[in-house]
């Protein structure tokens, strides 16, 4: 039986021996068939095999489609970012990382921190905003101590001030753990001594008093730094008490007081007083300022300014409340590295009991600048040796009775003025008697030096400023 062929590219039925597919034209490669008819059935099936594999070869293998390199880059890419992205959020999301984020917006008022805060108050959680939190980052951003306190005792993973604490809050992106701070809530309760007296929270007002012994409790709060004001009209005179005040967590009370005081502020002439950051007046020639009815809020202090070496010092600020609760209504305000008039009394007493002697003394050496080399140091061993030297002085002592006044004259240095009482027993010819002088040195230095004060220069006086004789018939 003849093998039936195909055309490979048309596939019509062709007879052996065709050249050309009649169809389509295709030429067909020539195929040997052999018709000897001993040949049994399997050559026939072997020689039909072959035909068809070599018309199976003549057909076109179609070509491979290229790999599409920018889908290939495309997956990659988005893969390295992916692993990136994962290794960034691991990163980010690292437990020192998160608190020192959190300590960072804690200490800065102009950063967002409501993000970090939790609180287990649950009338305060739903108060949490940047707004509610401003408290507790102004108390923090003027106290940089206990900011520093705070992160080192969270990092133990402690408490601090029984206050705050930090907690895992869920997680971020499904796998990061999410930490914050939890706060503990603060209340306070404000009372005065008058009705009709308006309370104020940062500006905000809270409400007004019916009645003396009215009280009113605010909260629950984020603990920290707040300003808390009482108005009212006493005797048609209108008085205002403010505090500004760290709440703590817990309950606590404010008294908001509406009072008056008189009191008076003392210092060298000519400088200008503060009450409450307020320009309140100038020392007179007497080197005072007298308030009379001052009305007072708990927060009220004073300071005074000095123009010196062409720069404007400021002193310490003293509060005034306090002063007047010891039963001190005078306020003398010092300066910051400038020694106080009892300091100074007592550091030139030293200096004189110590020089009396009239040998070099290295304990009296080291109340001097320089110690042994301080000239004045010198001058005033010499000074007592001269009496010792004097045949007629049969004793002598020395007193320093007054500092009469402490002007800055920069920083860490003042001008001092003092006095000093001589007593004198005498022997002559004409008999014993005592002879008592006062002398005032006005401008002594006094400098602080290495945390202590130090004499620099005794000054010098001129004449005395009174004398007095006695003799043994007196």
């Amino acid at each position: 039986m003849a093998a039936e062929i195909f055309c490979p590219e048309c596939g019509t039925k062709v007879a052996v021996g065709e050249v050309f597919c009649p169809n389509c034209g295709h030429k067909l490669t020539p195929i040997a068939v052999k018709t000897n008819d001993n040949k049994n059935d399997d050559s026939a099936t072997v020689t039909n095999q072959d035909a068809q594999t070599t018309m199976q070869r003549s057909t076109p293998i179609p070509p491979k489609k290229p790999v599409n390199k920018q889908l290939v880059g495309g997956v990659i890419a988005i893969i390295v970012v992916l692993v990136g992205g994962c290794l960034g959020l691991k990163d980010y999301y690292q437990p020192q990382k998160q608190l020192d984020r959190m300590i960072t917006a804690m200490g800065d008022s102009d950063k967002n921190m409501a993000k970090y805060i939790k609180t287990n108050d649950p009338t305060l959680q739903n108060k949490i905003s940047n707004k509610s939190v401003k408290p507790m980052q102004r108390y923090f951003e003027s106290n940089r101590q206990q900011l520093a306190d705070l992160k080192s005792t969270l990092q133990d993973g402690s408490t601090y001030d029984g206050t705050y604490s930090i907690e895992q809050s869920g997680n971020a992106w499904l796998f990061f753990p999410r930490y914050k701070i939890n706060v503990a809530a603060a209340y306070v309760t404000l009372s005065t001594n008058h009705a009709g007296v308006v309370f104020y929270q940062d500006g905000k007002k809270l409400t007004t008093t019916s009645s003396s012994s009215y009280s009113k409790k605010v909260g629950p709060l984020f603990p920290g730094k707040y300003k808390f004001k009482a108005v009212g009209k006493i005797a048609g005179r209108k008085l205002v008490n403010t505090s500004t005040n760290k709440l703590a967590s817990g309950s606590q009370d404010l008294s908001l007081k509406l009072r008056i005081a008189t009191f008076t502020v003392s210092g060298r002439k000519g400088a200008t007083v503060y009450l409450n950051n307020k320009k309140a007046g100038i020392l007179n020639d007497n080197g005072k300022l007298r308030f009379k009815d001052y009305p007072l809020s708990n927060d009220l202090q004073a300071y005074i300014t000095l123009p010196v070496a062409g720069q404007n010092l400021k002193s310490k600020a003293v509060d005034v409340n306090d002063k007047l609760s010891y039963g001190y209504h005078t306020i003398a305000p010092t300066f910051k590295g400038v020694v106080a008039k009892s300091d100074a009394e007592d550091l030139l007493e030293s200096a004189f009991s110590g020089a009396e002697s009239g040998t070099e003394d290295s304990s009296t050496a080291e109340l001097f600048t320089g110690q042994e080399s301080n000239s004045s140091y010198n001058d005033l061993l010499k000074f007592f040796q001269s009496f010792k030297n004097n045949d007629n002085v049969d004793n002598y002592t020395s007193e320093v009775t007054k500092v009469n006044s402490v002007t800055p004259a920069g920083k860490n240095k003042a001008t001092v003025s003092y006095s000093v009482k001589y007593t004198f027993d005498n022997s002559g010819d004409a008999g014993s008697s005592t002879k008592v002088q006062q002398f005032t040195y006005p401008n002594a230095e006094i400098v602080k030096q290495d945390g202590d004060y130090k004499i620099k220069t005794i000054g010098v006086t001129q004449a005395a400023d009174w004398e007095k004789n006695y003799s043994d018939d007196e």
